[in-house]
Parts: C-alpha cells; sequence; structure tokens
C-alpha cells in the first residue's frame, strides 16, 4: 500500500468515526453525550446529525461569543501542536481529504499566490474570535463550508420531525442564511477542483493554529545538505510548498508526499539518528 493511500484511508476512517452518533436516527435531535465535550484536532461540525466530538473552531468561537477564556481548549491545542504541528491537516481532516479528492479531477491547474497564506490567521483573529466575542454570535461558524457540507445541508434535507417535541427539526425551513452558506460552498468545492486545498492554504482557522508551532514541534522533515533543489518534492506538495527551503513553514501539513524523495526525512523523538540539518 502506498503512503498516499494508507494516509486517504486514515482521513476516511477519522470521517466515520468522528460521525458515527446513530442515535440520530432515532432521536432526530443533536448529540449531547459527554464525548461531545471532547475535540478532534480537525474541523468537525458540532451540528453534524452524526458528530461524536466536538470541532476546535467551533468551542473557541463558543467560548469567545461567551466572553469566557477556554483554558481547555487553549492546553489541548497547545499539546497537539507542540506534538504534531500541522500533521493533523495532512493526516486525519476530512475536509483536506475532500480537497485532494477533488483536485484529481482532470482540469487546468492553478497556484495560490503565496501571500494568500496569511488570510487565515485574518479569519482565525477575526471572524472566529473577534467577532464572537464582540457579537455574541459564531460567525466562523455561520459560513464553515466544512459545517453547512457536513451538518447544515443533511439537517436541511432530511429535515425530520423529532419526537420529542412532535415537530420537524426545521419547521420553517433552513432559512435564507442557509443559502448564503451554501453558495460559499459551492465556490469553495469549485475552487477545489481547480487548485491544491485553497481552504487550509487561505481560510482554515484551525490550520493557522496549528501551523504556529511547526517550527517548534516534535515531529519535523530535515532535508540533506546534498539536495540539489531539484523541486520534484514541489511537484507532489498538497500545499506547493518549495520543501527544500519550506519544510517546517507553517504551511507544511506533515503529509510526507514528500518524503518519496531521497533527501527529505521525517525526523521524530523515537529517531535517533543525527539529524541531517
Amino acid at each position: 500500500m502506498t503512503l498516499t493511500r494508507f494516509r486517504q484511508l486514515i482521513q476516511l476512517a477519522c470521517a466515520v468515526l468522528s460521525n458515527s452518533y446513530l442515535g440520530v436516527f432515532q432521536k432526530a435531535a443533536i448529540n449531547t453525550n459527554a464525548l461531545k465535550g471532547v475535540c478532534v484536532p480537525f474541523l468537525n461540525c458540532y451540528a453534524c446529525p452524526s458528530a461524536v466530538f466536538a470541532c476546535p473552531i467551533g468551542t473557541l468561537q463558543h467560548f469567545a461569543s461567551i466572553g469566557v477564556i477556554p483554558f481547555y481548549l487553549i492546553g489541548y491545542l497547545f499539546l497537539v501542536g507542540l506534538l504534531t504541528g500541522r500533521m493533523a491537516c495532512g493526516w486525519l481532516c476530512p475536509f483536506g481529504f475532500l480537497q485532494d479528492l477533488l483536485y484529481k479531477i482532470n482540469t487546468r491547474k492553478y497556484r495560490i499566490a503565496p501571500g494568500w497564506r496569511y488570510s487565515k490567521y485574518g479569519v482565525l483573529l477575526i471572524l472566529a474570535i473577534a467577532i464572537p466575542w464582540w457579537s455574541g454570535e459564531c460567525w466562523f461558524s455561520k459560513l464553515c463550508p466544512a459545517g453547512t457540507l457536513t451538518a447544515g445541508l443533511p439537517w436541511a434535507i432530511w429535515n425530520p420531525v423529532n419526537p420529542a417535541t412532535g415537530q420537524q427539526v426545521l419547521p420553517n425551513g433552513p432559512g435564507w442564511w442557509f443559502y448564503v452558506a451554501l453558495l460559499v460552498l459551492i465556490g469553495f468545492l469549485i475552487w477545489f477542483v481547480f487548485s491544491r486545498r485553497p481552504f487550509c492554504k487561505t481560510v482554515c482557522p484551525m490550520g493557522a493554529i496549528l501551523a504556529l508551532f511547526n517550527r517548534f514541534s516534535l515531529i519535523n522533515l530535515d532535508i540533506k545538505k546534498n539536495c540539489d533543489g531539484c523541486h520534484k518534492c514541489q511537484d507532489i506538495c498538497p500545499m506547493d510548498l518549495d520543501v527544500s527551503i519550506e519544510a517546517n513553514s507553517g504551511e507544511c501539513i506533515r503529509c510526507l508526499e514528500c518524503t518519496r524523495c531521497a533527501q527529505v526525512k521525517l525526523h521524530h523523538p523515537f529517531d535517533h539518528r543525527k539529524k541531517v540539518c
């Protein structure tokens, strides 16, 4: 089995396991079990009908909207980032998996200008923290394409009767804001076909948080001193990085595709070899 296929299977397993609450078909209500208080290190909408765990960005917005500092979440994200950097983006995130799949469609491809990588920090600070803190509303969640895909669309299409209330979950339909979010989702889905991981590069606040730890994480990449800069690793990098000089930048999602080149090696705490650079 190739590295790519193995990684995709793990991403698919994460998508299934993190959204495996079957009780929703009986209750027609969001899961509120104890595990719902546990975050996964990737986007996983709390409102998804079958969600088992919580989304870290949704949790961040919730606490911001009520004016409380989420010390548990901060500690959790710090631990994940320090251990693996953005590796969850490359190995676990189902929305990243979707982007990789759609990019395989045979069309003309376009690279995103490197300067746009900084926009996700603005999304994190403004849309996921500042505006929720000021307005009391989780505005990133209202527009999040991952949330629309896994929560908004399923509820709008299914719209079951909740046995506890005797009413449909959406008695008046999804509302106009749903259609705004749906347009955002459609726009991103089209973009995924033409560019590599544009959501990860330009918008994702979770990626922005974990990117801060990449240079200090226990798992990183080593580039051999005799690397000739052939850029073959850049051709297969889903983030369009020049791996020879950006191996441990905040944009690397630790997918390890570049390790197909003999000049790139994974370095981790259990690797007792001397670092090569």
